[in-house]
Parts: C-alpha cells; sequence; structure tokens
C-alpha cells in the first residue's frame, strides 16, 4: 500500500490535528483486555469464547462486542512499525472492534446494539469514527499511555481508513468458527440476549444528551 503509506507519513505533521483530536469524543470504556492467537506472521485468530467480557461501550451508551474474526491488528505499513505508536497492536483494542464493525458489515449484522437492546448497524463513516474514540479513550487511559496523547497519529490513522478502507468495507466475509462455542452461535446468528445480559453486567457510561444517537439502519 504505497499511497496509504506516503499519505500516513504526511499526515503525521498534518495541521488540524489538535482540532480534529477535540472533536474525537474520548469518554468511552473499553471493557476487559483482548487476546489473540497466532496463526501465522500477519495473521491471529480473535476468539469470542476467550474474550468474553472485551467489549467497547460508546459514551452515548451503545456496546461494541466483537465476534470471532481473523486479524492483521492495525494495517500498518511495516516501514512505520518502527515510529512510535505505529506497532499494528499499540492500539489492539481499537484495530479490533473497527475489524469488527467491517466484518458484521460484510456478514450483514449488527455491530452492536443500544442501551434499550436495538441492534445497531454501522455504516463505514460511523465505523471509522467508532475507531478513532477507541483510541482517543486509549490515549488518553494515562495509567497505561502516561501522557502519550497524539493529535497527528491520530488523525494520521483515522485518515488512512477513512481514504482507503473501502477495499476492506466491500471484501467478502470471513467467517471464523469459534471451536469453544456452540455451532449455532459460530453460525453467527446475532445473540441480542447474550448481549443484553453483557450489557446489564457493565457499568453503564453517563449519557451526554447531545451525544445520544439513533440506531443507523442497515444499507438495502
Amino acid at each position: 500500500m504505497p499511497k496509504l503509506a506516503l499519505l500516513l507519513a504526511l499526515l503525521l505533521t498534518s495541521c488540524g490535528s489538535y482540532d480534529f483530536y477535540h472533536k474525537v469524543d474520548g469518554h468511552g470504556k473499553i471493557i476487559g483486555n483482548p487476546t489473540v492467537d497466532w496463526v501465522k506472521p500477519n495473521q491471529f485468530l480473535y476468539y469470542q469464547s476467550k474474550n468474553r467480557k472485551f467489549a467497547f461501550r460508546r459514551c452515548n451508551g451503545e456496546l461494541i462486542v466483537p465476534q470471532s474474526l481473523k486479524t492483521d491488528g492495525g494495517s500498518i505499513p511495516s516501514f512505520l512499525w518502527a515510529r512510535e505508536g505505529y506497532s499494528p497492536w499499540t492500539y489492539a483494542p481499537a484495530y479490533l472492534i473497527h475489524d469488527w464493525l467491517y466484518e458484521a458489515h460484510r456478514r450483514g449484522l449488527p455491530g452492536g446494539i443500544a442501551r434499550d437492546g436495538t441492534p445497531l448497524y454501522y455504516d463505514k463513516l460511523k465505523s471509522d469514527w467508532i475507531m478513532a474514540e477507541v483510541i482517543k479513550s486509549q490515549m488518553e487511559d494515562e495509567e497505561t499511555f502516561g501522557k502519550s496523547k497524539s493529535p497527528g497519529r491520530l488523525k494520521a490513522i483515522y485518515w488512512a481508513v477513512s481514504r482507503f478502507g473501502n477495499s476492506a468495507w466491500n471484501a467478502e466475509a470471513n467467517i471464523v468458527k469459534d471451536p469453544l462455542l456452540p455451532k449455532f452461535v459460530t453460525n453467527n446468528i446475532p445473540l441480542l440476549p447474550a448481549l443484553k445480559t453483557l450489557q446489564n453486567e457493565i457499568t453503564p457510561v453517563p449519557i451526554p444528551k447531545k451525544l445520544a444517537g439513533s440506531p443507523v439502519k442497515p444499507s438495502p
């Protein structure tokens, strides 16, 4: 991806990064710590059965719980991996949430669930924005990241996926069968009752009125 690599490098010092950073909400909550299984170089499997408590709750109360999927972390050109913050796994929770939202679209499944249990279908624009929210929530976590906030890096990563993610968004679904889950789950039937249960187990994040949203209808 030479164009992506070049644009990422150019965007590292792009103007307007601080304005963009302040537009992204960073008050969502990452729940749990995700784990992945190594398959081969640059290919990993994320199993839902091993990550039952991993989720992201947006500040408007929407809950995103990834199902099993293949991942390479962040699809960042390898020559940028040595730069601070550009490892494919620096923002692993954000990349896994983003991978799931794309894969949910490809499978025709809801990517998340609203506070009232309504299934949510996110479009590409919203999926990319949610990734930015998760990254910022990580950057704002001083216990883990210290004071390593980087508006330029956040803008660069968001800009790259929003500009170059169309082929991945429109690709074929890649269903992963989780060996530890029953067949009806690995066939990717949305388990809304299970999501509601998990939703009730997690302390809700207060919803600012201006951020409360409505479900996005699936594209025809």
